[in-house]
C-alpha cells in the first residue's frame, strides 16, 4: 500500500520532533548537572536558602561531563572535602558558617590574625640566623654550625639538658629563639628600630669614600656595634648637624619614613643669628621658603632667645654653610649679636633644606639639631649613645608597613 504525501510529511515531522524532544532532553540534563558543578558556592548557598559556605565547588567536573558525556554525573562529581557536589553538601556549610557567625565579633580569627601564626611559626637556617645577629659573616657562622658548638632552647634560662645541640648549618631554628655557644647565650635577634645621637662632625654612612680616607673622617660604620651590623642608617645628617639618627633592620620600613608622600615628620632645634619675629617666620615658613632647590614649608613651633653656638669649633664649620642671598663667610664669623632657638617641623629631608629656608628667611643657622622623627623622640640620650626602640615606637613603626 502506497502512503498518500501528506501521511509521509507527518510521520517525518513527528519523527524529527521527538528526535530533538530526546536530544534537548539528554543536553538539559548535562547542563543542569555541569552548571551545579560550576556555581560559585554563594550561588549554591542562595539556591539552598542560607548564607555563602566557606569551601569552593570543583570547577573541573563540568568540563568533564561534557568531554565524557557517556559518564554518569554522580561519578564525575565524587565528593571531596573542600568540594560542594549537592545542596545538601551546602546546607551543611551553611549551617557550620552560621554557627561562626554567631560567635562575638571579637573572638573572631582574621585573615592576618591566621597568617600571623603561621607565620610565627617559621623556621631559618641557622647559620643565617646567627649572621643576622652579628655572630660573624655566613661563611663564618656555617663553620661554626659544623663544629657543633651551638645550642637552642625555648627560653634563655633553659637547663643545659633542655637544650638541644645543632647537628649542622642546615639546622633551621625560630628567627628569635635563644641560642647558645659553648653553654654561655648569645645576643638576641636585633630589634626592628635603633636609635642613635650623633654627634657633630659624623659622617652618616656606614663607609666613607675611598678619595677621603686620608681625612680621616669619622663615620657611622665604626660606631655601630657589631650585633647591629645588619642595619642600616635611615636617612642622613648633616656632618656639621647633631641629633636623632636612626637604623632600620627592614628596607621597606626605612622607604616609609623617607619617602615625602608618607609626611613622617621631623622636629629640629635651629640656632640662628638675630631676634627672629614668631608670626612673621611662622608665616613665611608656612607660605613657602623658595630655595635652589625648590619651595619648601615647614611648621614652626616655638622661638626663644639663645645663648648662641655652643663652642668656637662650631664656627669653623658654619663657614662652610651656604648662604643663599649672600654668600659672605668673613659675616659669618664674625657675628656678635643676639641669637635665637627656632623649632620647627618638616616633612620632607632635602639637603641642608632647613638650613637653607632659614637663611633665605634672613636667619643664619649656627647649630642645628635633629629631636625627633616621627613618634620617635631624642629625648634624653647622650650623644653618642644608643638605645633600642621602645614598644610604643615599634608598634608605630610596625603599623607604617602594614
Amino acid at each position: 500500500m502506497l502512503f498518500s504525501s501528506n501521511r509521509i510529511s507527518k510521520v517525518v515531522f513527528l519523527s524529527t520532533l521527538t528526535m530533538a524532544l530526546l536530544l534537548c532532553s539528554t543536553a538539559t540534563k548535562r547542563f543542569h548537572t555541569a552548571f551545579h558543578c560550576s556555581l560559585h558556592p554563594r550561588q549554591v548557598a542562595f539556591m539552598a536558602g542560607g548564607a555563602a559556605p566557606r569551601h569552593n565547588i570543583c570547577p573541573t567536573d563540568a568540563h568533564a561531563l561534557f568531554r565524557r558525556p557517556h559518564l554518569n554525573p554522580v561519578q564525575v562529581c565524587k565528593p571531596h572535602h573542600h568540594y560542594f557536589t549537592t545542596l545538601q553538601d551546602a546546607n551543611t556549610s551553611v549551617e557550620d558558617s552560621q554557627s561562626d557567625n554567631d560567635q562575638p565579633e571579637s573572638k573572631r580569627k582574621t585573615r592576618k590574625q591566621r597568617m600571623k601564626k603561621t607565620k610565627a611559626v617559621n623556621l631559618t637556617r641557622i647559620d643565617k640566623v646567627l649572621a643576622h645577629r652579628g655572630v660573624g659573616t655566613r661563611s663564618q657562622t656555617f663553620e661554626l654550625a659544623k663544629s657543633k658548638r651551638i645550642t637552642v632552647a625555648s627560653h634563655p634560662d633553659a637547663p643545659h639538658d633542655e637544650r638541644t645541640r645543632i647537628r649542622g648549618p642546615k639546622d633551621k631554628v625560630p628567627f628569635d629563639a635563644p641560642l647558645f655557644l659553648d653553654g654561655n647565650l648569645l645576643p638576641g635577634p636585633p630589634p626592628l628600630l635603633l636609635v642613635y645621637h650623633k654627634p657633630k662632625y659624623v659622617l652618616s654612612v656606614m663607609k666613607d669614600d675611598p678619595k677621603y680616607q686620608d681625612q680621616q673622617r669619622k663615620h657611622l660604620g665604626q660606631v655601630l656595634d657589631q650585633r647591629y651590623s645588619q642595619m642600616h642608617p635611615v636617612g642622613r645628617l648633616d656632618y656639621d648637624t647633631s641629633g636623632l639618627i636612626l637604623f632600620s633592620l627592614d628596607g621597606k620600613l626605612t622607604q616609609m619614613l623617607l619617602h615625602p608622600r608618607r609626611g613622617v615628620e621631623k622636629e629640629y632645634v635651629a640656632t640662628v643669628q638675630g631676634l627672629a619675629d614668631e608670626v612673621k617666620l611662622a608665616q613665611k615658613l608656612s607660605d613657602g621658603v623658595e630655595t635652589t632647590e625648590g619651595v619648601h614649608t615647614a611648621k614652626l613651633i616655638t622661638v626663644t632667645p639663645s645663648d648662641g653656638p655652643e663652642g668656637d669649633d662650631e664656627l669653623e664649620e658654619i663657614m662652610m654653610i651656604e648662604n643663599e642671598e649672600e654668600d659672605d663667610e668673613e659675616a659669618l664669623d664674625n657675628y656678635s649679636g643676639p641669637h635665637s632657638d627656632v623649632r620647627l617641623v618638616v616633612s620632607e629631608g632635602k639637603y641642608r633644606m632647613v638650613r637653607r629656608m632659614l637663611a633665605n628667611c634672613g636667619h643664619p643657622v649656627v647649630g642645628l639639631r635633629r629631636l625627633r622623627h616621627g613618634e620617635v623622640e631624642l629625648g634624653d640620650l647622650k650623644v653618642g649613645e644608643f638605645r633600642e626602640a621602645t614598644e610604643n615606637e615599634l608598634e608605630w613603626a610596625r603599623d607604617l608597613i602594614k
